[in-house]
């Protein structure tokens, strides 16, 4: 394609990766609203923030097959429609029920943007500026992390979610227009995909591996995200609750700076230094807070955490991309979903513990991912 082509479907997967980081963020900015509204119980908020997560599950294991069958503009028009369904079933819903149906439907647009819009990346970047295309990516994706929780803090005394969430539906909706209007890269499997060629690709111990690598890495976010501001507020470390969901927001500061500097420092910097280095600022990260006695080092440590964390997707995803490129939406599927696994089990494995265990299973997942990755990466330089 010509470089003017590859700027417009850049753009196309950039609009996509946007409208997931609010649909990611949606439930945690509405929720308290909605348990005011409908008098949820403790049982109701458990089974909508349950929902969301299992709605990318899905999501995440359908896009695959289907970018590589029938192409991108298809599942990204798709995606969205559903999406916005769901913004807009969020909106005006009466029901508990609908309400339910509603956040899965958001997560399961989620998931499919996306996995689509990181293997548009892979597909049409070249091979130098692949990674660092997928950390611009990843950018993008905080950016549209933080519209979500933002315009509802500084539009809640004005406005209920409503309006706000169905306004973020309608503008999803125009995205439509840009991607009926714009060329795609045309599908890699016309004639369907081939059952046998993904089951050899699943069977190849570097996609594994390097899925498992991002097992770790997704429960590295899921329980900084979900955990931080409850282990600072523990009994046992005693920072008020002000102070901890403050720490907490700059995971997200730290994860945006960082990918903006590796953005350009990816194209002259190994893959290998990158994660090892990350994950050696994750562990410092997570050592000061487990030392902190004032909020400024607390703060530091959830951004160093934050910062660390920023690499990992980008990197793997990149690599996955370019090795089974034939196949890009299928093996990039496979690889989140083994990643959303990773999430939810680690996740478990902590409520299981207690806040307080959150220092200790980080460290070890920083460990494991480090091992898995040495280990990846020597496996494809041997296949290579």
């Amino acid at each position: 394609m010509e470089n003017k082509t590859n700027v417009k479907v850049l753009i196309a997967a950039f609009l996509g990766i946007f409208f997931f980081g609010m649909a990611f963020l949606v439930m945690g900015a509405v929720l308290p609203s909605l348990s005011a509204r409908f008098s949820l119980t403790p049982s109701n908020e458990s089974t909508l923030a349950s929902i969301l997560p299992l709605g990318v599950l899905f999501g995440s294991l359908v896009f695959g097959p289907i970018i590589d069958r029938y192409g991108f503009k298809l599942l990204l028009i798709c995606a969205t429609i559903i999406g916005v369904i769901g913004l807009e079933g969020l909106a005006y819903s009466t029901e508990f029920p609908l309400i339910v149906g509603s956040i899965f439907l958001i997560g399961f647009s989620g998931g499919m943007l996306n996995g689509s819009t990181s293997a548009i990346v892979s597909d049409i970047s070249s091979d130098k500026a692949r990674t660092s295309n997928m950390f611009v990516l990843g950018v993008v994706y905080c950016l549209g992390a933080f519209t979500i929780p933002m315009i509802m803090g500084s539009l809640s005394k004005t406005f209920t979610y409503t309006p706000i969430v169905a306004v973020a539906g309608g503008i999803m909706f125009l995205s439509l227009i840009y991607y009926f209007a714009i060329h795609f890269p045309e599908a890699k499997c016309k004639q369907g995909v081939p059952i046998k060629g993904v089951i050899k690709m699943i069977k190849e111990p570097t996609l594994i591996i390097l899925s498992f690598v991002l097992f770790f890495q997704s429960a590295l976010e899921g329980i900084s995200s979900n955990w931080v501001s409850s282990y600072l507020s523990s009994p046992a470390v005693g920072f008020p609750s002000d102070v901890a969901l403050y720490a907490l927001s700059f995971i997200m500061i730290g994860l945006a700076i960082s990918r903006c500097v590796l953005a350009v420092g990816s194209r002259f910097i190994s893959s290998k230094v990158i994660i090892l280095s990350s994950m050696g600022v994750t562990a410092i990260g997570t050592i000061l807070l487990m030392i902190a006695e004032t909020s400024t080092m607390a703060i530091i440590g959830t951004t160093l955490l934050g910062m660390g964390l920023a690499a990992t997707f980008p990197v793997i995803l990149g690599i996955i991309g370019e090795k089974y490129r034939h196949l890009s939406g299928t093996a990039f599927s496979f690889a989140l979903v083994i990643a959303l696994i990773g999430n939810t089990l680690i996740n478990m494995l902590v409520g299981r513990l207690g806040p307080g265990s959150l220092p200790i299973v980080i460290l070890c997942s920083v460990v494991m991912l480090v091992i898995l990755f040495i280990i990846g990466s020597n496996v494809a330089k041997k296949q290579a």
